[in-house]
């Protein structure tokens, strides 16, 4: 009776002390454009402050043969994720439009830096 109160007060404690640090750079996209010089997520004012990876592909029939789950109906399209932990990643959005997956990132972007301050 006593190892396995013990067993379970170790446990406990293990899951306690393994909370993984708030990761910086927990974002990362999926960009499908036409041709490479299309892409322009890259190039965002400080992007490498919450950029885990970004991914190009160029041409709508390469994007849905390697991610075949978002059934991407044209081009560009963006796709954001959020590195949850444990080697997940959810996305967070979805769009045909540069200029909300630009925006959206800048905000994200702001948000690191104000937590920063």
């Amino acid at each position: 009776m006593k190892k396995l109160f013990f067993l379970s007060i170790f446990l406990l404690f293990l899951t306690a002390c393994g909370q993984a640090p708030e990761i910086q750079e927990r974002f990362s996209y999926l960009e499908v454009v036409d041709h490479q010089e299309d892409a322009s997520l890259s190039e965002i004012e400080d992007i490498d402050l919450i950029l885990r990876s970004g991914e190009v592909i160029v041409g709508l029939e390469n994007a849905n043969e390697a991610y075949s789950r978002y059934n991407f109906e044209q081009t560009p399209a963006y796709v954001i994720f959020e590195y949850t932990g444990y080697l997940t990643d959810d996305m967070i959005l979805f769009t045909y439009e540069q200029e909300e997956a630009i925006t959206h990132l800048e905000q994200l972007i702001q948000q690191q830096k104000e937590k920063e301050e």
